[in-house]
């Protein structure tokens, strides 16, 4: 039995097509046994595996539908437009084997049957890979109807496969499945026509003639044309095929360098707590002379200054509410640390033309600027779709327009996306491109994480119409644990500051108040995730020639803060 979930249908009995006397879905085995000896493995995986619950008098039944293949599930009419055609170019490749299964009298109700689906919505992207769920049966209790099979696999799976007309199937197949035959002369391609049945002891020899070869010489002359277009460099808008941009060997290998940080930190912690020294003030200093916070104690029966500089790679990190940064949006002033993340992050809320809706995060890069991950918005991309973006620093939501976007990350190596809105007056993040490493560096994460807005009252409002609702922003505190190649041209900083879904498209801030990483996915442990953030040097390469300039600066981080004793901090305006 497959172990990865994907989705549960509520069903009627009716609404199971039969082959042989057996409901097609009880002979999965049977079906994937057929495939692969007559198709091949990729072929079979195409079909999820059904786990049929009949129900009793008071509950229907239902049909779970699993996988081997691990990924997240979504559904083909959300892609991006490159990446569904690829889908859907793939679909087609993989099913043209079922035609000929169609053809042959012994196989013929079992083919037919894994070709009929419940809607047109029926097929999954799982990882990289199309999966067709809800197989093997008919809407509106019509698995038993064999008439009406025809015009419902036309508008589902007829997509990707045309089968056979009926009058030129091998003699003795069945008709029990869904036949396409060709419209009658004078008559709308829409009406399906009935082919009139043909003696077996008269075979009817047909003769093509030679104009029936122009429409086929034709669309030979333009594929031709288009290939050539094709061909042309610059012209394409799609990623070229090919490998991956970024590989499987480079995220093991990410993995294992992750594993080799967290072990050097714990080998860093222990040391440090067995150096340690409590002070008779209460005060706890570690073997290097500084406090794990990074700041230099005060001789005893001093009084500590109120602000002082920490160590950057400082074994715990500063509070962000006590970190002290100027505030660029105020020339000469300073704030903390939060509240300069919280004016400048932004939910990110994008809705597919079927309704289908979707959210992350994103930042300020300037004026009406946003960068959010392509992954974020890709839903959106189709036709009526809409982005909104709101936030703590913005007066309404605000409806965005996609700039520019890079993605999806496996096959395009980046995961960006800049957005435009109308309103101006946001200030964007001063951007850090590290000359040197940021291992060790403390780091806040911030966004709107699906599991917060769960239970966000500000955000349930949003959704009911409240348009001055904000939800709360959340952010989280760690370390960058070490920083990675992944693929060409893709770079990332795994860190210990918690993600989860929703973050996608957030700032990683370092303790200056500078964007050094766009937090992008998460990486499951048995005890903790960590997160990945493309790095600002990658996107900084993605926003050349947009006319986003954000502010950059190289110099190493030395962290201000104000300490816990110290008070109430008050604005600087010397």
């Amino acid at each position: 039995m497959a172990d990865h979930f994907l989705s549960k249908t509520r069903v009627s009995p009716e609404d199971f097509v039969e082959a042989g006397g057996t409901p097609v879905l009880e002979r999965f085995e049977a079906l994937r046994t057929l495939l692969v000896d007559r198709a091949g493995p990729e072929v079979a995986d195409l079909f999820a595996e059904p786990l049929i619950s009949r129900g009793n008098d008071t509950a229907p039944p239902t049909v779970s539908w699993y996988t081997a293949t691990a990924g997240d599930a979504r559904p083909l009419s959300s892609l991006a437009p490159a990446e569904r055609s690829r889908a859907e170019t793939y679909l087609s490749d993989h099913l043209r084997p079922l035609r000929a299964l169609t053809e042959q009298p012994e196989n013929a109700d079992l083919a037919f049957g894994a070709l009929s689906t419940l809607g047109r919505d029926d097929v999954m992207m799982v990882g990289d890979r199309p999966m067709i769920v809800n197989w093997g049966l008919m809407p509106d209790c019509r698995g038993a109807n064999v008439s009406t099979r025809p015009d419902h696999f036309a508008e589902t799976l007829g997509r990707y496969l045309t089968l056979a007309p009926a009058g030129t199937r091998t003699s003795g197949a069945p008709m029990a499945g869904p036949v396409i035959p060709p419209p009658a002369a004078g008559v709308a391609a829409a009406t399906p026509a009935v082919a009139a049945p043909v003696a077996a002891s008269a075979p009817v020899q047909h003769r093509i003639s030679r104009l029936a070869w122009v429409p086929l010489l034709i669309l030979l002359l333009l594929a031709g044309g288009f290939l050539a277009w094709l061909l042309m460099p610059g012209s394409r808008l799609f990623h070229e095929a090919g490998p991956r941009a970024v590989t499987e060997e480079a995220t093991l290998q990410a993995a294992r360098d992750l594993n080799d940080s967290l072990r050097a930190r714990r080998a860093t912690l222990q040391s440090a707590l067995d150096g340690a020294m409590c002070r008779a003030d209460g005060m706890l200093v570690l073997p290097d002379g500084l406090t794990p916070e990074g700041l230099t104690p005060p001789a005893l029966g001093v009084k500590p200054a109120q602000r002082a500089t920490v160590a950057p790679d400082a074994l715990l990190p500063s509070s962000p509410a006590r970190v002290v940064v100027p505030d660029v949006s105020e020339p000469g002033s300073e704030t903390d640390l939060l509240a300069l993340i919280t004016a400048r992050t932004v939910l990110v809320l994008a809705g597919s033309g079927d309704g289908r809706g979707a959210t992350g995060s994103g930042f300020v890069v300037g004026p009406g600027l946003i960068v959010t991950n392509q992954h974020v918005i890709e839903g959106a991309l189709s036709d009526g779709g809409q982005i909104l973006v709101t936030g703590g620093s913005l007066t309404e939501p605000q409806v965005a327009t996609v700039i520019k976007s890079d993605g999806p990350l496996i096959q395009a190596g980046g995961d960006f996306a800049l957005l435009r809105i109308a309103d101006t007056g946001m200030t964007g993040f001063d951007v850090h491109v590290p000359q040197g490493s940021l291992k060790l560096s403390g780091v806040v994460a911030a966004g709107y994480p699906g599991d917060v807005l769960a239970s966000d009252v500000n955000f349930a409002a949003l959704k009911a119409g409240n348009l001055d609702a904000v939800p709360d922003l959340t952010v989280t505190e760690g370390i960058v644990n070490t920083e990675q190649q992944i693929g060409p041209q893709t770079h990332v900083l795994m860190h210990s500051a918690a993600l989860s879904s929703g973050n996608s498209g957030g700032p990683l801030v370092d303790m200056c108040g500078r964007l050094v990483g766009v937090n992008t996915f998460v990486r499951a442990g048995r005890l903790q995730n960590r997160g990945f953030a493309l790095t600002t040097a990658d996107m900084m390469a993605f926003l050349q020639g947009t006319g986003a300039v954000p502010r950059v600066d190289s110099a190493p981080c030395a962290p201000v803060v104000q300490r816990a004793e110290a008070g109430a901090r008050k604005a600087v305006a010397e």
